[in-house]
Protein backbone atom coordinates (compact mmCIF):
# COMPACT_ATOMS: atom_id res chain seq x y z
CA UNK A 1 0.00 0.00 0.00
CA UNK A 2 1.31 3.58 -0.84
CA UNK A 3 2.39 5.93 2.11
CA UNK A 4 0.76 9.07 1.80
CA UNK A 5 2.60 12.75 1.66
CA UNK A 6 4.37 13.78 4.52
CA UNK A 7 3.95 17.58 4.83
CA UNK A 8 6.88 19.11 7.37
CA UNK A 9 6.78 22.86 8.40
CA UNK A 10 10.18 23.76 9.45
CA UNK A 11 9.29 26.99 11.99
CA UNK A 12 12.63 28.96 12.11
CA UNK A 13 13.65 32.19 13.73
CA UNK A 14 13.73 34.45 10.54
CA UNK A 15 12.30 31.97 8.10
CA UNK A 16 9.97 29.66 7.82
CA UNK A 17 10.00 26.20 5.18
CA UNK A 18 6.91 23.63 4.02
CA UNK A 19 8.70 19.99 2.58
CA UNK A 20 6.09 17.72 1.07
CA UNK A 21 7.98 14.32 1.16
CA UNK A 22 6.68 10.97 0.39
CA UNK A 23 8.19 7.41 0.11
CA UNK A 24 8.75 5.15 -3.33
CA UNK A 25 10.48 2.44 -4.33
CA UNK A 26 13.25 4.28 -5.53
CA UNK A 27 13.56 5.74 -1.91
CA UNK A 28 12.84 9.45 -0.77
CA UNK A 29 10.82 11.60 -2.97
CA UNK A 30 11.23 15.44 -2.48
CA UNK A 31 7.86 16.77 -3.97
CA UNK A 32 7.66 20.38 -3.28
CA UNK A 33 9.32 22.61 -1.10
CA UNK A 34 8.81 26.35 -0.02
CA UNK A 35 9.80 29.37 1.53
CA UNK A 36 8.65 32.47 3.34
CA UNK A 37 10.66 34.91 5.22
CA UNK A 38 9.20 36.25 8.56
CA UNK A 39 9.13 40.07 8.93
CA UNK A 40 9.49 40.68 12.57
CA UNK A 41 11.92 42.50 15.36
CA UNK A 42 14.40 39.14 15.81
CA UNK A 43 15.01 40.40 18.71
CA UNK A 44 11.74 39.93 20.36
CA UNK A 45 10.19 36.52 21.12
CA UNK A 46 6.68 37.66 21.39
CA UNK A 47 6.18 38.34 18.06
CA UNK A 48 7.48 35.88 16.08
CA UNK A 49 4.28 33.36 16.28
CA UNK A 50 2.36 36.58 14.82
CA UNK A 51 4.95 36.40 12.23
CA UNK A 52 5.05 32.65 11.79
CA UNK A 53 1.16 32.78 10.99
CA UNK A 54 1.64 35.13 8.53
CA UNK A 55 4.34 33.54 6.77
CA UNK A 56 2.65 29.83 6.76
CA UNK A 57 -0.47 31.92 4.96
CA UNK A 58 1.86 32.80 2.24
CA UNK A 59 3.00 29.13 1.89
CA UNK A 60 -0.21 27.96 2.09
CA UNK A 61 -1.67 30.09 -0.55
CA UNK A 62 1.45 28.63 -2.77
CA UNK A 63 1.51 25.24 -2.04
CA UNK A 64 -1.81 24.23 -1.10
CA UNK A 65 -1.08 22.50 2.06
CA UNK A 66 -3.91 21.49 4.41
CA UNK A 67 -4.19 18.81 6.24
CA UNK A 68 -2.29 16.97 8.61
CA UNK A 69 1.48 18.51 9.44
CA UNK A 70 4.23 17.44 11.80
CA UNK A 71 6.28 20.98 12.49
CA UNK A 72 9.52 21.51 13.71
CA UNK A 73 10.16 23.86 16.37
CA UNK A 74 13.54 26.48 16.70
CA UNK A 75 15.59 25.03 20.10
CA UNK A 76 15.30 29.16 22.11
CA UNK A 77 11.41 27.73 22.72
CA UNK A 78 11.86 24.86 24.10
CA UNK A 79 13.41 24.02 27.84
CA UNK A 80 16.49 21.64 27.24
CA UNK A 81 18.07 19.12 29.66
CA UNK A 82 21.04 15.80 29.32
CA UNK A 83 21.15 13.52 31.60
CA UNK A 84 22.77 10.10 32.41
CA UNK A 85 19.85 7.13 33.69
CA UNK A 86 20.85 3.63 33.87
CA UNK A 87 20.39 1.32 31.01
CA UNK A 88 17.06 -0.18 32.31
CA UNK A 89 13.99 -1.70 30.12
CA UNK A 90 11.78 0.59 28.16
CA UNK A 91 8.37 0.02 30.86
CA UNK A 92 10.88 1.47 33.30
CA UNK A 93 12.79 3.73 31.33
CA UNK A 94 10.43 6.56 31.12
CA UNK A 95 10.08 6.57 34.89
CA UNK A 96 13.59 6.75 35.36
CA UNK A 97 13.62 9.63 33.38
CA UNK A 98 11.13 11.50 34.49
CA UNK A 99 12.28 11.38 38.13
CA UNK A 100 15.77 12.46 37.03
CA UNK A 101 14.35 15.23 34.85
CA UNK A 102 12.44 16.56 37.74
CA UNK A 103 15.61 17.37 39.75
CA UNK A 104 16.83 19.06 36.50
CA UNK A 105 13.90 21.64 35.44
CA UNK A 106 13.03 24.99 36.78
CA UNK A 107 9.55 23.95 36.83
CA UNK A 108 7.57 21.09 37.41
CA UNK A 109 7.18 18.42 34.93
CA UNK A 110 3.55 18.23 35.56
CA UNK A 111 3.17 21.89 34.07
CA UNK A 112 4.90 21.33 31.16
CA UNK A 113 4.79 18.93 28.00
CA UNK A 114 8.34 16.69 27.97
CA UNK A 115 9.11 14.02 25.42
CA UNK A 116 12.70 12.61 25.56
CA UNK A 117 15.33 10.88 22.73
CA UNK A 118 17.96 8.27 24.05
CA UNK A 119 21.26 9.83 22.13
CA UNK A 120 23.88 7.41 23.63
CA UNK A 121 23.87 4.07 25.19
CA UNK A 122 27.22 1.51 26.06
CA UNK A 123 25.33 -1.02 27.56
CA UNK A 124 25.45 0.06 31.33
CA UNK A 125 24.22 4.14 31.27
CA UNK A 126 21.66 5.54 28.98
CA UNK A 127 22.57 9.71 27.94
CA UNK A 128 18.95 11.35 27.47
CA UNK A 129 18.13 14.65 25.87
CA UNK A 130 14.73 15.85 26.93
CA UNK A 131 12.38 18.76 25.81
CA UNK A 132 9.94 20.21 27.05
CA UNK A 133 7.19 23.57 26.52
CA UNK A 134 5.05 25.20 28.16
CA UNK A 135 1.04 24.34 27.61
CA UNK A 136 0.16 27.37 26.62
CA UNK A 137 2.71 27.73 23.72
CA UNK A 138 2.05 24.48 22.33
CA UNK A 139 -2.03 25.00 22.61
CA UNK A 140 -1.83 28.50 21.29
CA UNK A 141 0.29 27.54 18.59
CA UNK A 142 -2.16 24.40 17.49
CA UNK A 143 -5.01 26.46 18.09
CA UNK A 144 -3.19 29.24 15.75
CA UNK A 145 -2.37 25.89 12.90
CA UNK A 146 -5.95 24.68 12.95
CA UNK A 147 -7.39 27.89 12.04
CA UNK A 148 -5.13 27.66 8.74
CA UNK A 149 -6.51 24.68 8.20
CA UNK A 150 -2.98 22.60 9.42
CA UNK A 151 -3.55 19.65 11.85
CA UNK A 152 -0.93 19.45 13.91
CA UNK A 153 0.39 16.03 14.11
CA UNK A 154 3.80 16.40 15.50
CA UNK A 155 5.94 19.31 17.28
CA UNK A 156 9.33 18.31 17.34
CA UNK A 157 12.73 19.89 18.15
CA UNK A 158 15.37 20.88 15.75
CA UNK A 159 18.41 20.14 17.15
CA UNK A 160 17.86 16.08 17.11
CA UNK A 161 16.47 15.68 13.29
CA UNK A 162 20.23 16.62 11.36
CA UNK A 163 21.22 13.31 13.17
CA UNK A 164 18.96 11.02 10.86
CA UNK A 165 19.63 12.90 7.82
CA UNK A 166 23.45 12.44 8.59
CA UNK A 167 23.40 8.73 9.02
CA UNK A 168 21.38 8.70 5.45
CA UNK A 169 24.57 10.45 4.25
CA UNK A 170 27.17 8.41 5.67
CA UNK A 171 25.45 4.72 5.61
CA UNK A 172 27.12 1.82 7.64
CA UNK A 173 30.64 2.17 5.94
CA UNK A 174 31.28 5.22 8.32
CA UNK A 175 29.32 3.33 11.25
CA UNK A 176 32.38 3.91 13.25
CA UNK A 177 33.21 7.33 12.29
CA UNK A 178 33.22 10.97 14.53
CA UNK A 179 31.50 13.59 12.89
CA UNK A 180 30.79 16.83 13.79
CA UNK A 181 28.15 18.43 11.65
CA UNK A 182 27.46 22.54 12.89
CA UNK A 183 24.13 23.86 11.74
CA UNK A 184 24.41 27.67 12.01
CA UNK A 185 20.63 29.20 12.58
CA UNK A 186 19.82 32.71 13.27
CA UNK A 187 19.98 33.02 16.77
CA UNK A 188 22.11 29.70 17.61
CA UNK A 189 24.43 27.66 16.03
CA UNK A 190 23.85 23.13 16.71
CA UNK A 191 26.83 21.29 16.98
CA UNK A 192 26.59 17.65 16.70
CA UNK A 193 28.20 15.46 17.49
CA UNK A 194 27.96 11.81 15.84
CA UNK A 195 29.95 8.78 17.36
CA UNK A 196 29.46 5.11 17.04
CA UNK A 197 27.16 4.52 20.08
CA UNK A 198 25.34 7.69 19.37
CA UNK A 199 25.12 11.34 19.43
CA UNK A 200 25.85 14.53 21.19
CA UNK A 201 24.65 17.91 21.01
CA UNK A 202 25.95 21.13 22.08
CA UNK A 203 24.17 24.57 21.53
CA UNK A 204 25.86 28.33 21.06
CA UNK A 205 24.37 31.15 21.55
CA UNK A 206 26.01 32.65 18.67
CA UNK A 207 24.32 32.78 15.00
CA UNK A 208 23.63 35.23 11.90
CA UNK A 209 22.08 37.67 13.64
CA UNK A 210 24.49 38.17 15.91
CA UNK A 211 26.55 38.69 12.78
CA UNK A 212 23.92 41.18 12.11
CA UNK A 213 23.97 42.99 15.34
CA UNK A 214 27.74 43.47 14.58
CA UNK A 215 27.06 45.33 11.72
CA UNK A 216 24.40 47.24 12.69
CA UNK A 217 26.20 48.50 15.91
CA UNK A 218 29.29 49.51 13.43
CA UNK A 219 27.19 51.41 11.03
CA UNK A 220 24.63 53.20 13.33
CA UNK A 221 21.76 51.69 11.75
CA UNK A 222 19.09 49.29 12.91
CA UNK A 223 19.28 45.46 13.25
CA UNK A 224 16.24 45.20 10.34
CA UNK A 225 18.47 47.56 7.62
CA UNK A 226 21.43 45.48 8.89
CA UNK A 227 19.68 42.50 8.54
CA UNK A 228 18.81 43.41 4.80
CA UNK A 229 22.16 44.97 4.16
CA UNK A 230 24.12 41.53 5.35
CA UNK A 231 21.53 39.04 3.07
CA UNK A 232 22.37 41.67 0.23
CA UNK A 233 25.65 42.26 0.28
CA UNK A 234 26.53 38.04 0.75
CA UNK A 235 24.22 37.30 -1.87
CA UNK A 236 25.56 40.01 -4.16
CA UNK A 237 21.71 41.51 -4.43
CA UNK A 238 23.38 44.59 -3.23
CA UNK A 239 26.38 45.54 -4.98
CA UNK A 240 28.58 48.45 -3.21
CA UNK A 241 30.99 50.66 -4.76
CA UNK A 242 34.62 49.27 -4.20
CA UNK A 243 35.67 52.18 -2.01
CA UNK A 244 32.00 52.26 0.25
CA UNK A 245 33.27 52.21 3.77
CA UNK A 246 30.50 49.41 4.31
CA UNK A 247 32.62 46.75 2.53
CA UNK A 248 35.12 47.49 5.20
CA UNK A 249 32.82 47.08 7.95
CA UNK A 250 30.79 44.06 6.64
CA UNK A 251 34.26 42.42 6.39
CA UNK A 252 35.22 43.33 9.78
CA UNK A 253 31.71 41.98 11.05
CA UNK A 254 32.53 39.00 9.41
CA UNK A 255 36.16 38.40 10.90
CA UNK A 256 34.84 39.04 14.04
CA UNK A 257 31.95 36.45 13.73
CA UNK A 258 33.78 34.03 12.26
CA UNK A 259 36.72 34.16 14.96
CA UNK A 260 33.88 33.92 17.83
CA UNK A 261 32.46 31.04 16.68
CA UNK A 262 35.51 29.00 15.41
CA UNK A 263 36.34 29.89 19.22
CA UNK A 264 32.72 28.18 20.73
CA UNK A 265 33.40 25.25 18.51
CA UNK A 266 37.43 24.75 19.37
CA UNK A 267 35.62 24.58 23.42
CA UNK A 268 32.94 21.99 22.50
CA UNK A 269 35.26 19.62 20.74
CA UNK A 270 37.51 20.24 23.70
CA UNK A 271 35.07 19.28 25.86
CA UNK A 272 34.20 16.09 23.81
CA UNK A 273 37.36 14.79 23.65
CA UNK A 274 37.57 15.28 27.41
CA UNK A 275 33.98 13.26 27.46
CA UNK A 276 35.06 10.67 25.00
CA UNK A 277 38.49 9.73 26.22
CA UNK A 278 40.52 11.54 24.10
CA UNK A 279 38.20 10.96 20.86
CA UNK A 280 37.92 13.77 18.52
CA UNK A 281 35.55 14.25 15.01
CA UNK A 282 37.59 13.34 11.86
CA UNK A 283 35.65 15.37 9.65
CA UNK A 284 33.14 18.77 9.87
CA UNK A 285 29.87 19.10 7.83
CA UNK A 286 28.18 22.62 7.48
CA UNK A 287 24.44 23.59 7.08
CA UNK A 288 21.99 25.58 7.96
CA UNK A 289 21.53 29.22 6.14
CA UNK A 290 24.23 30.88 8.26
CA UNK A 291 26.63 28.40 6.28
CA UNK A 292 26.06 30.52 3.22
CA UNK A 293 28.50 33.09 4.56
CA UNK A 294 31.77 33.27 2.52
CA UNK A 295 35.15 32.08 4.31
CA UNK A 296 33.28 30.04 6.68
CA UNK A 297 34.72 26.66 5.29
CA UNK A 298 38.53 27.88 4.65
CA UNK A 299 38.41 29.32 8.02
CA UNK A 300 37.39 26.77 10.30
CA UNK A 301 39.87 24.61 8.38
CA UNK A 302 42.50 26.82 8.98
CA UNK A 303 41.50 26.73 12.35
CA UNK A 304 40.25 23.41 13.27
CA UNK A 305 42.80 21.49 10.95
CA UNK A 306 39.70 19.51 9.93
CA UNK A 307 38.18 18.18 6.80
CA UNK A 308 35.60 21.14 6.27
CA UNK A 309 32.54 20.00 4.08
CA UNK A 310 28.81 21.34 2.90
CA UNK A 311 26.38 18.89 3.73
CA UNK A 312 23.77 18.50 0.96
CA UNK A 313 20.70 15.98 2.77
CA UNK A 314 19.58 15.74 -0.89
CA UNK A 315 22.32 13.89 -2.05
CA UNK A 316 20.20 10.75 -1.55
CA UNK A 317 17.30 12.32 -2.06
CA UNK A 318 15.39 12.44 -5.58
CA UNK A 319 14.35 16.30 -5.88
CA UNK A 320 10.37 16.34 -8.07
CA UNK A 321 10.54 18.51 -10.99
CA UNK A 322 7.68 20.84 -9.37
CA UNK A 323 10.05 22.66 -7.11
CA UNK A 324 11.32 25.81 -9.02
CA UNK A 325 14.34 26.48 -9.96
CA UNK A 326 14.90 29.40 -8.13
CA UNK A 327 14.89 27.93 -4.52
CA UNK A 328 16.63 24.81 -5.56
CA UNK A 329 20.11 26.43 -4.61
CA UNK A 330 19.12 27.22 -0.85
CA UNK A 331 17.32 23.53 -0.16
CA UNK A 332 21.30 21.94 0.87
CA UNK A 333 21.06 24.41 3.78
CA UNK A 334 17.16 25.04 4.82
CA UNK A 335 16.25 21.07 4.20
CA UNK A 336 18.47 19.29 6.77
CA UNK A 337 15.92 18.51 9.55
CA UNK A 338 13.17 18.53 7.58
CA UNK A 339 15.03 15.26 5.46
CA UNK A 340 16.19 14.26 9.24
CA UNK A 341 12.66 13.91 9.74
CA UNK A 342 11.23 12.13 7.07
CA UNK A 343 14.01 9.46 7.27
CA UNK A 344 12.47 8.65 10.66
CA UNK A 345 8.99 9.02 9.20
CA UNK A 346 9.48 6.33 6.52
CA UNK A 347 11.80 4.59 8.54
CA UNK A 348 14.81 5.37 5.69
CA UNK A 349 17.30 4.15 8.55
CA UNK A 350 16.39 1.34 10.22
CA UNK A 351 20.42 0.23 11.49
CA UNK A 352 20.75 4.19 12.66
CA UNK A 353 23.00 3.41 15.80
CA UNK A 354 22.44 4.76 19.03
CA UNK A 355 19.45 6.73 18.27
CA UNK A 356 15.95 6.32 18.90
CA UNK A 357 13.88 5.91 16.08
CA UNK A 358 11.29 7.20 17.22
CA UNK A 359 11.27 11.11 17.22
CA UNK A 360 9.98 13.69 19.72
CA UNK A 361 6.40 14.86 19.94
CA UNK A 362 5.40 18.02 22.01
CA UNK A 363 1.80 17.80 20.76
CA UNK A 364 -0.42 18.31 23.42
CA UNK A 365 -1.81 15.48 24.40
CA UNK A 366 -5.58 17.17 24.13
CA UNK A 367 -4.82 17.67 20.32
CA UNK A 368 -3.79 14.32 20.00
CA UNK A 369 -6.77 12.91 21.06
CA UNK A 370 -8.82 14.97 18.85
CA UNK A 371 -6.69 13.94 15.86
CA UNK A 372 -7.36 10.67 16.59
CA UNK A 373 -11.07 11.20 17.08
CA UNK A 374 -11.23 13.03 13.28
CA UNK A 375 -9.01 10.34 12.17
CA UNK A 376 -12.37 7.65 13.33
CA UNK A 377 -15.06 10.22 12.41
CA UNK A 378 -15.53 9.13 8.84
CA UNK A 379 -15.78 4.83 9.80
CA UNK A 380 -18.43 5.76 12.77
CA UNK A 381 -20.49 8.23 10.25
CA UNK A 382 -20.25 5.01 7.65
CA UNK A 383 -21.17 2.89 10.62
CA UNK A 384 -24.12 4.88 11.51
CA UNK A 385 -25.48 5.41 8.11
CA UNK A 386 -25.58 1.52 8.06
CA UNK A 387 -27.34 0.91 10.94
CA UNK A 388 -29.76 3.20 10.32
CA UNK A 389 -30.27 1.06 7.05
CA UNK A 390 -31.37 -1.79 9.14
CA UNK A 391 -35.29 -2.12 9.34
CA UNK A 392 -37.46 -1.37 12.63
CA UNK A 393 -40.38 -3.99 12.15
CA UNK A 394 -39.89 -5.19 15.65
CA UNK A 395 -39.61 -1.88 17.27
CA UNK A 396 -42.58 -0.91 15.95
CA UNK A 397 -44.78 -3.60 17.01
CA UNK A 398 -43.58 -3.05 20.61
CA UNK A 399 -47.03 -2.40 22.59
CA UNK A 400 -44.41 -0.19 25.17
CA UNK A 401 -43.20 2.07 21.91
CA UNK A 402 -45.21 5.22 22.96
CA UNK A 403 -43.80 5.19 26.84
CA UNK A 404 -40.75 4.71 25.59
CA UNK A 405 -40.45 7.64 23.31
CA UNK A 406 -42.08 9.57 26.71
CA UNK A 407 -39.55 8.86 28.89
CA UNK A 408 -37.08 9.88 26.06
CA UNK A 409 -38.61 13.47 25.61
CA UNK A 410 -38.44 13.89 29.54
CA UNK A 411 -34.49 12.67 29.12
CA UNK A 412 -34.25 15.45 26.58
CA UNK A 413 -36.31 18.28 28.15
CA UNK A 414 -33.81 17.40 31.41
CA UNK A 415 -30.76 17.65 28.79
CA UNK A 416 -32.22 20.54 27.45
CA UNK A 417 -32.40 22.43 30.89
CA UNK A 418 -29.11 21.85 31.84
CA UNK A 419 -27.38 23.11 28.34
CA UNK A 420 -29.84 25.99 29.28
CA UNK A 421 -28.09 26.64 32.08
CA UNK A 422 -24.64 26.30 30.95
CA UNK A 423 -25.72 28.95 28.30
CA UNK A 424 -26.35 31.50 30.32
CA UNK A 425 -22.88 30.75 32.64
CA UNK A 426 -21.25 30.75 29.31
CA UNK A 427 -22.67 34.52 28.47
CA UNK A 428 -22.36 35.61 31.64
CA UNK A 429 -18.62 34.88 30.62
CA UNK A 430 -18.55 36.56 27.48
CA UNK A 431 -20.02 40.00 29.34
CA UNK A 432 -16.74 39.65 31.83
CA UNK A 433 -14.51 38.98 28.58
CA UNK A 434 -16.13 41.62 26.63
CA UNK A 435 -15.27 43.81 29.66
CA UNK A 436 -11.64 43.26 30.16
CA UNK A 437 -10.97 43.61 26.39
CA UNK A 438 -12.64 47.32 26.79
CA UNK A 439 -10.87 47.91 29.70
CA UNK A 440 -7.25 46.51 27.84
CA UNK A 441 -8.36 48.78 24.97
CA UNK A 442 -9.04 52.53 27.07
CA UNK A 443 -5.16 51.18 28.78
CA UNK A 444 -4.01 51.24 24.94
CA UNK A 445 -5.51 54.04 23.74
CA UNK A 446 -4.37 56.27 26.86
CA UNK A 447 -0.69 54.87 26.20
CA UNK A 448 -0.83 55.90 22.48
CA UNK A 449 0.46 59.49 23.10
CA UNK A 450 3.47 58.20 25.56
CA UNK A 451 4.25 55.52 22.63
CA UNK A 452 4.29 58.42 20.07
CA UNK A 453 6.60 60.73 21.91
CA UNK A 454 8.75 57.62 22.32
CA UNK A 455 9.08 56.82 18.97
CA UNK A 456 9.11 60.22 17.81
CA UNK A 457 12.48 60.79 19.73
CA UNK A 458 13.92 57.51 18.16
CA UNK A 459 13.19 59.38 14.32
CA UNK A 460 15.04 62.56 15.58
CA UNK A 461 17.94 60.55 16.91
CA UNK A 462 18.09 58.51 12.93
CA UNK A 463 17.74 62.33 11.29
CA UNK A 464 20.61 63.60 13.83
CA UNK A 465 22.72 60.56 12.66
CA UNK A 466 22.22 60.45 9.68
CA UNK A 467 23.52 64.32 9.39
CA UNK A 468 26.33 64.48 11.66
CA UNK A 469 27.92 61.68 8.79
CA UNK A 470 28.32 64.42 6.59
CA UNK A 471 31.27 66.05 8.31
CA UNK A 472 32.89 62.44 8.08
CA UNK A 473 31.98 61.84 4.31
CA UNK A 474 34.80 61.62 1.93
CA UNK A 475 33.35 62.10 -1.28
CA UNK A 476 32.34 65.56 -0.04
CA UNK A 477 35.38 66.21 1.98
CA UNK A 478 36.21 69.82 4.06
CA UNK A 479 32.87 70.39 5.28
CA UNK A 480 30.81 71.90 8.33
CA UNK A 481 28.26 72.80 9.74
CA UNK A 482 27.41 75.97 11.87
CA UNK A 483 24.05 75.87 12.60
CA UNK A 484 21.14 73.02 12.82
CA UNK A 485 17.47 73.27 14.20
CA UNK A 486 14.53 70.75 13.89
CA UNK A 487 11.51 73.11 14.28
CA UNK A 488 8.02 71.15 15.07
CA UNK A 489 4.52 71.75 13.74
CA UNK A 490 2.55 74.89 16.08
CA UNK A 491 0.77 73.41 18.99
CA UNK A 492 2.12 70.00 17.99
CA UNK A 493 3.84 67.91 20.76
CA UNK A 494 6.49 65.92 19.20
CA UNK A 495 6.06 61.98 18.44
CA UNK A 496 4.03 60.13 15.32
CA UNK A 497 0.69 61.56 14.55
CA UNK A 498 -2.87 60.12 14.30
CA UNK A 499 -3.66 58.03 11.50
CA UNK A 500 -4.42 61.23 8.26
CA UNK A 501 -2.64 63.67 9.87
CA UNK A 502 0.57 65.33 8.37
CA UNK A 503 3.55 65.69 11.28
CA UNK A 504 5.70 67.68 8.72
CA UNK A 505 9.21 69.13 10.96
CA UNK A 506 11.26 71.79 9.33
CA UNK A 507 15.08 70.80 9.41
CA UNK A 508 16.86 74.00 8.97
CA UNK A 509 20.71 73.09 8.32
CA UNK A 510 23.87 75.96 7.48
CA UNK A 511 27.46 75.92 7.53
CA UNK A 512 30.45 75.98 4.85
CA UNK A 513 32.47 74.02 2.61
CA UNK A 514 36.15 74.28 1.39
CA UNK A 515 36.70 74.42 -2.42
CA UNK A 516 40.00 72.44 -2.73
CA UNK A 517 42.30 73.62 -6.18
CA UNK A 518 44.37 71.18 -8.27
CA UNK A 519 47.44 72.72 -7.18
CA UNK A 520 49.21 72.58 -11.02
CA UNK A 521 45.60 75.29 -11.76
CA UNK A 522 47.00 78.00 -13.41
CA UNK A 523 46.25 81.50 -12.50
CA UNK A 524 43.76 81.99 -15.07
CA UNK A 525 42.01 79.36 -14.83
CA UNK A 526 41.31 79.57 -10.97
CA UNK A 527 38.16 81.50 -11.28
CA UNK A 528 36.44 78.79 -13.77
CA UNK A 529 38.08 75.67 -11.74
CA UNK A 530 36.57 77.47 -8.88
CA UNK A 531 33.00 77.52 -9.70
CA UNK A 532 33.24 74.27 -11.52
CA UNK A 533 34.68 72.56 -8.15
CA UNK A 534 31.50 74.50 -6.02
CA UNK A 535 28.88 73.21 -8.64
CA UNK A 536 29.97 69.38 -7.89
CA UNK A 537 30.33 70.14 -4.42
CA UNK A 538 26.34 71.39 -4.09
CA UNK A 539 25.30 68.44 -6.18
CA UNK A 540 26.97 66.06 -3.58
CA UNK A 541 25.93 67.98 -0.53
CA UNK A 542 22.02 68.15 -2.05
CA UNK A 543 22.23 64.08 -3.34
CA UNK A 544 23.50 63.52 0.75
CA UNK A 545 20.57 65.83 2.17
CA UNK A 546 18.11 64.33 -0.48
CA UNK A 547 18.47 60.45 1.42
CA UNK A 548 18.07 62.17 4.89
CA UNK A 549 15.33 59.56 6.72
CA UNK A 550 11.70 60.52 6.37
CA UNK A 551 12.26 63.23 3.67
CA UNK A 552 9.21 64.68 2.19
CA UNK A 553 10.89 67.50 -0.09
CA UNK A 554 14.11 69.86 -0.06
CA UNK A 555 11.84 73.35 0.67
CA UNK A 556 14.83 75.63 0.28
CA UNK A 557 18.68 75.33 -0.50
CA UNK A 558 20.74 78.42 -0.95
CA UNK A 559 24.56 78.82 -1.52
CA UNK A 560 26.60 81.92 -1.25
CA UNK A 561 29.91 82.37 -3.01
CA UNK A 562 29.94 85.94 -2.02
CA UNK A 563 29.13 87.17 1.70
CA UNK A 564 28.55 85.03 3.80
CA UNK A 565 30.86 82.72 1.53
CA UNK A 566 33.81 83.77 0.10
CA UNK A 567 35.01 81.20 -2.73
CA UNK A 568 37.36 83.22 -4.77
CA UNK A 569 39.55 84.55 -2.36
CA UNK A 570 39.21 82.32 0.85
CA UNK A 571 38.06 79.37 -1.25
CA UNK A 572 34.68 78.28 0.80
CA UNK A 573 31.36 78.69 0.53
CA UNK A 574 28.20 78.83 2.31
CA UNK A 575 24.87 77.10 1.91
CA UNK A 576 21.77 77.09 3.55
CA UNK A 577 18.92 74.72 3.26
CA UNK A 578 15.53 73.86 4.51
CA UNK A 579 14.06 70.39 4.87
CA UNK A 580 10.35 69.05 4.98
CA UNK A 581 10.73 65.45 7.36
CA UNK A 582 7.51 63.62 7.23
CA UNK A 583 7.15 61.79 10.97
CA UNK A 584 4.74 59.13 9.58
Amino acid sequence: MAQADEIIVNCGNSHVSANIFVSTPEGLLLKSSGLETLYHDLTKEDAWLDSLVTGLEKLSEKMSLKGEVRFIFPGNLLLTKTIRVPHVDEEKQRKIVAFELSQKMPFPLSELIWDYQIIDDDGVEEEVLAFAVKPEMAENFSEKMLNLGLIPRQITPAQVLDYSAIRGLLGDADDRSEVLTINIGAKSTTLLFINPTGFLIRTITIGGNALSQNISDALGITFEKAENLKKGYFSQEILLAEDDPSIEVIQNASNQFLARASQEITRSIVTYKRLKKGKSPQKIFLTGRGALLPNLAQYLIESQQLQVEYFDPLSSVTVGSEIKDKIKPLLPFMTSEAVGLARTIFNENPTDAGGSSSTINLLPESKIKSLGLKQKLPFISFALFIISLIPLPSIIKNHNYQAELRKYEDKISNKLSILEEEIAEQKLLHSELLFTQNFISEIQTSQAPLKGKIEGCWVIQDVINYIQGIITNEEIGDIWLDSFSLAKPLNKPYGISKEGENENFILTLSGRYLVRLNKETKQDEIRDQLIELDRTKKEKLTAYFSEIPLLSKIQRKTFSIEGKGDLFNRFFSHYEYEIVLDLK
